[in-house]
């Protein structure tokens, strides 16, 4: 049996590595639940009618770091997620005429930014097929801006 000591404050702690790798997924659990209230916590307010640009900017910045915590955990698959979520989101509020031409272009250069990372991961993973549909995607729902 393999056995880690960490040391908290100077207390040391003797875990198994089964314990220490528990202990870890249920910190993870733990931080994609909260990050996750504040996901929907900014949702709801991109979701009213009066959203202002900082509150479309809120939202980006909860779902990047919901993808982030994922990231550094080696869930791709809910890294992937969440960037989807937030990139879907984005060309939805591109092309909502009941925004400010100024939200829906801030929409945009968020998009941009966003469709870059989600096809840098998808061909890491080798899913050029995905990332060419999203690319595509986006041209088609970008063009007004051109």
């Amino acid at each position: 049996m393999i056995i880690i000591i960490i040391n908290i404050q100077d207390y040391a702690m003797m875990l198994s590595v089964s314990a220490w790798l528990q202990h870890k997924i249920d910190e993870y659990q733990f931080s994609v639940r909260d990050i996750t209230v504040d996901f929907y916590m900014a949702q709801a307010k991109l979701d009213r009618a009066d959203c202002t640009i900082h509150q479309l900017r809120q939202f980006n910045d909860a779902c990047h770091d919901m993808a982030e915590v994922c990231q550094l955990n080696g869930d791709d698959q809910s890294y992937l997620h969440a960037m989807g979520k937030l990139h879907h989101r984005l060309v939805q509020e591109m092309g909502n005429n009941d925004r400010d031409r100024l939200f829906r272009i801030q929409a945009y250069q968020l998009a941009r930014l966003t469709l870059t990372r989600l096809c840098h991961q998808l061909a890491l993973v080798g899913e050029w097929n995905k990332a060419t549909v999203l690319q595509s995607d986006f041209v088609r729902h970008a063009g007004w801006i051109f």
